[in-house]
């Protein structure tokens, strides 16, 4: 019987059969135990009416019970009155009136930036309470907020997010995916998958120069500014932290001005007779 049939849904039996005629032959059936999914509806076999139905009282569901089972007995009215029994077995049969399930509503995770092609970013993992084809689950991306989902790959089976080209950090920090799994009857549920980018040390400080004077008379005094610079370093936290120096360099010195600006300035007296 489907699962989700409705109370009061009536199903035909075949009747007992007694030999005997009156008040002997056969006057009434029970079912036992008794149960809250099924009653018994019969007629009089003495007036003709041998019919004999299942009436549904309560909506089966095939998740919390998929069997039900139960003795149906025949009595007659003898004294004293004999009867007959059969085992009656209700095998309730799957309706897709379940959606997938994610473990989690929200996964997370971390994948360096030079993380090669392939490489493993989590699984996700949905479930269905459903049976058979009603139960068995594919996944895919819907579509993303970022649409960062070019970036990975995820294996409709197994629900693998694999990566399938190079991340950049500096380009992006994080990636938001939306995982959709659908059952095989094609009920569907949503999760969200956020992969947090870990930056890796792949950029060469870059120096910017702001301002620059030349010449420079060699009657300017020692401090005169020379020239105005910022130095940058795309990577993040330690691998962004840049220092700035010169090398042999008597003549001119760096002074910090604000943050990675620094200032060239004249370090002493200048000889444009030693030093052009």
């Amino acid at each position: 019987i489907v699962e989700m049939s409705e109370p009061g849904s009536r199903f035909s039996l075949e009747g007992a059969q007694d030999l005997d005629v009156g008040s002997n032959s056969l006057q009434a059936y029970i079912i036992a135990p008794e149960n809250e999914y099924f009653s018994v509806s019969f007629g009089i076999p003495d007036e003709g009416d041998s019919s004999i139905e299942l009436v549904l009282e309560k909506m089966l569901d095939r998740e919390k019970q998929p069997e039900v089972s139960f003795s149906l007995i025949a009595t007659d009215g003898g004294s004293p009155p004999r009867s007959g029994t059969t085992q009656i077995r209700i095998v309730v049969l799957d309706v897709n009136d379940n959606a997938p399930v994610f473990s989690q509503k929200l996964y997370r995770s971390q994948v360096l930036e030079n993380a090669p092609k392939g490489s493993l970013v989590l699984r996700v993992l949905a479930t269905d309470a459903d049976a058979g084809p009603n139960g068995e689950i594919s996944y895919s991306f819907s579509q993303a907020v970022d649409h960062s989902h070019s970036a990975f790959e995820i294996d409709a089976r197994s629900g693998e997010i694999r990566v399938t080209q190079p991340l950049d950090f500096e380009a992006a920090q994080k990636h938001e995916l939306s995982v959709r799994a659908t059952d095989g009857g094609g009920l569907s549920s949503l999760c969200k998958v956020l992969v947090e980018v870990v930056d890796v040390n792949d950029n060469a400080p870059e120096l910017v120069v702001s301002s620059f004077v030349s010449p420079v008379a060699e009657s300017a005094l020692p401090g005169t500014v020379v020239g105005l610079f910022v130095v940058k370093d795309r990577d993040a936290g330690a691998n962004g932290k840049v220092s700035c120096w010169l090398e042999e360099q008597p003549s001119f010195s760096l002074r910090a001005a604000y943050k990675n600006y620094y200032e060239l300035v004249t370090a002493s007296a200048l000889d444009r007779e030693e030093t052009a």
